[in-house]
């Protein structure tokens, strides 16, 4: 606690709110029309008299993980990391190390269902022409590649917000420029900004699986994704 380096993620999580949570969640990654309340849903501080050390750039050794408030305990929320490694946790007394055999010789296995959403993900990915593809034709090749997950792995508990999108009406204009059915629209973001988060989800856990393999943790059953193979963040609507 005495470096300089948890000092100043001390300092960042004072303010963590405002400088991070609010611009990279509240405006791109949720909608209230999906049941996602915005001004409440990140509400992230320090306990009274506490500290809340955060790195925005990760660059070091202390990160974030935001839970909803319905996780009862931090336990519960660690069966729900994709990767078995990542689940080992100290409470300030006990050590906990999942499957610990694999773990100290660096191996880990993948949840079943993130394995699979990203193992057809990769195979059915078309790369765009343009990396900064937005909009529109964005959540069209979001949807398209999504269409394919869906009917290689059509279990995963990871739809819930898809599905809900699809219900909505389609009141998208391609001739509106501001209000309704413009890109601006809540409805339309909600309903074509959906695939386009479901995209840049299973990218995070591509990156994630790239990271450990990277830092030489050998996934078990973890799919193949050649050099060759880029995918890149999609943009929907303001701040997506």
């Amino acid at each position: 606690k005495s470096t300089e380096y948890y000092k100043k993620t001390v300092g960042w999580g004072k303010n963590v709110q405002k400088d991070y949570a609010d611009w990279k969640w509240k405006v791109g990654m949720s909608f209230d029309i999906l049941g996602v309340d915005q001004n409440k849903a990140y509400d992230i501080k320090p306990k009274p008299r506490g500290d809340l050390p955060f790195d925005f750039n990760g660059s070091g050794d202390i990160d974030l993980i935001v839970a909803r408030r319905t996780c009862p305990n931090a336990f519960d929320l660690l069966e729900d990391f994709d990767l078995t490694i990542c689940k080992a946790s100290f409470d300030g007394k006990t050590f906990r190390i999942p499957n610990p055999h694999q773990t100290f010789a660096g191996k880990s296995t993948m949840e079943p269902n993130r394995c699979a959403v990203v193992e057809s993900y990769v195979k059915h990915y078309v790369a765009p022409g343009d990396r900064y593809l937005r909009g529109m034709e964005a959540s069209a090749l979001a949807s398209a590649t999504v269409k394919k997950v869906r009917k290689d792995v059509p279990r995963a508990p990871f739809y819930r917000q898809l599905d809900l999108a699809a219900t909505l009406p389609d009141r998208y204009d391609s001739d509106a420029d501001w209000g309704r059915g413009s890109m601006m629209d809540d409805m339309v973001q909600a309903k074509h900004g959906a695939p386009v988060m479901f995209h840049n989800w299973t990218l995070k856990l591509i990156n994630r699986l790239h990271k450990y393999q990277n830092r030489g943790i050998d996934v078990i059953g973890a799919p193949t994704i050649g050099d060759d193979v880029e995918i890149f963040e999609l943009k929907f609507g303001m701040g997506m």
